[in-house]
């Protein structure tokens, strides 16, 4: 049984909305993208044809019938997508996916959530950490994070200039040593931050770099005085997260086509 840190029933709504709320914000900035609501269940597809670009978000309890609905839509969209969907309220939703070929992915996301008091530290000796605000450091970005191991032609349609001089998003590169290496992307909605995008090259993977772009969006939440910063962890980021500081408050489960 996963046992989450105290208080996690009062922050993973707060965390739930922030996620929704930066899938609304980030897919809302791709031409031609659109989201639709089917009861609880939110589908959002951004037209760019890559899987985590697009799906279905259950964060409530919601019908099973209601998510068909939203699964028929997206499929006649015709982008590949996959579903999120809370831990706790997955059970009645497990079949019906099951039915569509959808597989559980063996990693559960956790869901992982830090105070705005916590004390950052600065970039490792070799790291300097710079903000989008530019064509120039937007190009940086993008580099980043196909060092990082992304499709750069689906990045590039992702990171257009609409990223740049925005209140609610901010963007930040990594460089170790010149080189753009690591990103992460902040972004705020009502009184949460969310840390999003965070990646970085593997060649230099173990330097700090993950964690020092990971602060940089911390100290973005802090900045638009955010009451909590929240994130989601692959795998490869959870022991960086935990050692920051992050306690886990829930988790959300990832379905893919199988086939």
């Amino acid at each position: 049984m996963r046992v989450d840190a105290p208080g996690s029933r009062e922050r993973l709504p707060a965390a739930d909305r922030n996620f929704v709320g930066g899938l609304r914000t980030l897919i809302g900035l791709q031409p031609g993208s659109e989201e639709r609501r089917f009861g609880a269940a939110i589908a959002f597809d951004s037209r760019i044809p890559v899987r985590f670009f697009n799906g279905l978000a259950v964060l409530a309890p919601t019908d099973p019938a209601e998510a068909d609905a939203a699964l028929d839509w997206l499929g006649t969209r015709g982008t590949p997508h996959e579903v999120w969907i809370r831990e706790d309220i997955a059970d009645p939703l497990r079949a019906a996916l099951e039915q569509r070929d959808f597989v559980a992915q063996d990693w559960v996301e956790p869901v992982m959530a830090i105070a705005p008091i916590v004390q950052t530290r600065p970039p490792p000796e070799g790291v300097t950490i710079r903000e989008v605000n530019d064509a120039d450091t937007l190009e940086e970005q993008i580099a980043a994070q196909v060092a990082g191991g992304l499709p750069e032609g689906p990045i590039r349609m992702f990171m257009t200039p609409t990223f740049v001089g925005r209140d609610d998003i901010r963007c930040f590169t990594a460089c170790l040593d010149g080189r753009p290496v690591g990103h992460s992307i902040a972004i705020h909605t009502g009184d949460v931050a969310g840390v999003y995008s965070v990646g970085v090259a593997e060649s230099v993977r173990g330097r700090g770099v993950g964690t020092a772009v990971t602060w940089a969006a911390v100290e973005a939440g802090r900045g638009w005085g955010a009451d909590l910063i929240v994130l989601q962890s692959s795998r490869m980021g959870f022991g960086v997260y935990r050692r920051m500081g992050f306690e886990v408050i829930g988790h959300y489960e990832i379905h893919r086509p199988g086939s």
